[in-house]
């Protein structure tokens, strides 16, 4: 299987597919997250903008943490915004066997689990500025709608993806 990137806005539940992916198919999942710099995590706490400055240094880091996980697991996922074009295309470069999958979900959902979130609960005005900044990505890539229609869905959704994927 080739190494899964899950992308797409806040909130589209892309951990959560990670999730599934490694208790249900046997992929190892990193949550990007891991990778955020201090100086990222404090903007991100107190809903502040995130330069590009910042996000260099941090996809620099999940980039690297991406390359070093491939060579330990044959299935690896990886979650994580990827906002911008240019961020998947340097990705593409270092891992060209990466298959991107742009989960997506209604966006009042998403300021739903938004809200719930103990790490960044960020109001709906936050979501929707960063909405705003996330690229309409042109990388070869897969759709996983990620609605509330519970796990079995998505299940059998993730099933028919991989099965393609191979």
């Amino acid at each position: 299987m080739p190494t899964l990137i899950l992308f797409g806005p806040t909130s589209a539940g892309k951990t959560y597919v990670g999730k599934l992916l490694q208790q249900e198919f046997g992929y190892y999942f990193y949550d990007g997250d891991g990778d955020l710099t201090t100086e990222m995590k404090l903007a991100l706490h107190s809903m502040q903008v995130i330069t590009d400055r910042m996000r260099q240094k941090f996809i620099t880091r999940l980039i690297s943490s991406t390359v070093s996980l491939v060579k330990k697991h044959k299935n690896l996922a990886v979650a994580q915004t990827f906002i911008k074009e240019k961020y998947r295309q340097r990705l593409i470069k270092k891992l060209p066997q990466a298959k991107f999958v742009l989960v997506k979900t209604i966006p009042a959902l998403r300021y739903q689990r938004r809200q719930k979130r103990a790490d960044y609960p960020w109001d709906e005005t936050y979501v929707k500025k960063m909405d705003s900044l996330f690229e309409t990505p042109k990388v070869p890539h897969q759709i996983l709608t990620n609605d509330s229609t519970g796990s079995d869905s998505l299940k059998f959704s993730l099933r028919r993806l991989l099965s393609g994927l191979s």
